[in-house]
């Protein structure tokens, strides 16, 4: 009886948000990041920190996180997350952190911390002699229950100063998913080789209402659909609207004489036969080459793009690699959603560790579409017009 009512607290306490979908054996929450100082609203959401801070206080056995970097050690609002890691870890959680070996410059501070606090362990993901791509991927999974997945990076800045957009669910089907893909990708760079040669023989299910697609192809367990294939199913298979939010576009292949113009010629087909396509990147695409693939893609029949632009932190003054859209999220004839950690270009698709979790549940996808608007419709976003020679914006 004691078990089952810690259980129930657990469930009502990781759930208690203002925006909560129940399916016939889950739960799912959208977990955003608004920018500050702006005048855009949560509209329902959850905000993204209280969702990690929840989730990791009431961790009981594990957590493992699968980060491209770890950054903000002392820096609210990542700092009450940090706290709750080393609260976890002393009442015995084990934790794991995944986390790219071309970042590690950037997540010294907080790895230095974590490393010396028993039960916590780290494991640097290098595939340079594999694909040569980052573990770009951006999850976590508690006590191998419940999972959050999200545009959202380990980043005090992801919490507060960035457009961000993530799924918290303990839908089993993904949860066991993510973890087979987690411990494969642990295992390998921990140096057992063989790992994906195991995790193609496990085999992982999914409901047709909600399941998790997967980068690159070759690393996912059987039954787990190519993001990239799925995607271009999605595109092809609208009949009236296709919303898009990225932080960038391109169709250019870093050091390749290759052009990934797989999903233009998608988008631009949908187009043709009467569907309205609406694509809203962040004002870092307007850099080159990015700029040329979406200044290109504007000029199809039915695609409008927009870039949108956030205004320095009048209180923070400029913060480098803050102050942008960075949701990435698909949403097709108000009827089928994506939310993910996948911008839209080759090394995304075929050579990094990306996962997205694709959903047709109405009220969620219902949910994405107010975001989507709200940030279309707001001061922020431009249309791109493709004669504009436009001023490449301040990043770094």
């Amino acid at each position: 009886m004691k078990r089952l009512l810690i259980l129930f607290a657990f469930a009502i306490s990781f759930f208690s948000f203002s925006f909560e979908y129940r399916g016939e054996g889950f739960k799912l929450i959208v977990a955003t990041t608004i920018p500050v100082e702006t005048t855009l609203k949560y509209d329902g959401n959850a905000k993204a920190y209280k969702v990690w801070i929840d989730a990791i206080k009431n961790a009981k056995k594990s957590i493992d996180f699968s980060e491209f970097y770890l950054t903000g050690k002392d820096r609210w609002p990542l700092s009450p997350v940090v706290e709750e890691i080393v609260n976890a870890a002393k009442r015995g959680v084990k934790i794991r952190f995944l986390v790219d070996v071309k970042m590690l410059k950037n997540s010294k501070e907080l790895l230095d911390y974590f490393s010396k606090i028993p039960g916590i362990k780290i494991t640097v993901f290098n595939w340079k002699h594999l694909t040569g791509g980052i573990n770009h991927s951006k999850y976590f999974i508690v006590d191998d229950k419940i999972c959050f997945v999200g545009s959202q990076n380990f980043d005090w800045r992801a919490l507060k100063h960035i457009h961000e957009t993530g799924i918290l669910t303990d839908e089993p089907h993904i949860v066991k998913a993510l973890s087979l893909i987690f411990n494969a990708d642990w295992n390998y760079n921990n140096g057992d080789r063989s790992a994906y040669k195991k995790l193609s023989k496990k085999r992982v299910s999914f409901r047709k209402d909600i399941f998790l697609t997967g980068s690159p192809q070759e690393f996912l367990p059987d039954g787990m659909r190519f993001s990239l294939e799925q995607l271009l199913e999605m595109i092809d298979g609208a009949k009236k609207e296709i919303k898009i939010q990225l932080l960038n576009y391109s169709t250019y292949v870093h050091g390749k004489n290759l052009r990934f113009d797989t999903i233009s010629k998608a988008l631009i087909n949908a187009g043709k036969r009467g569907v309205k396509v609406r694509l809203m990147v962040s004002d870092w695409n307007l850099r080159k080459p990015g700029i040329e693939s979406i200044k290109e893609l504007s000029k199809a029949k039915n695609v409008d793009v927009k870039f949108v632009h956030i205004p320095v932190s009048k209180k923070e003054g400029f913060i480098p690699y803050a102050r942008v859209i960075h949701s990435k999220v698909v949403i097709i004839d108000g009827k089928e959603g994506w939310v993910g950690t996948s911008n839209f270009g080759y090394d995304y698709f075929y050579s990094s560790r990306n996962v997205e979790v694709v959903f047709r549940i109405k009220k969620i996808i219902d949910q994405l579409n107010r975001n989507f608007e709200q940030l279309w419709n707001s001061q922020y976003a431009h249309i791109l017009k493709p004669k504009v020679e436009y001023k490449q914006p301040k990043v770094s």
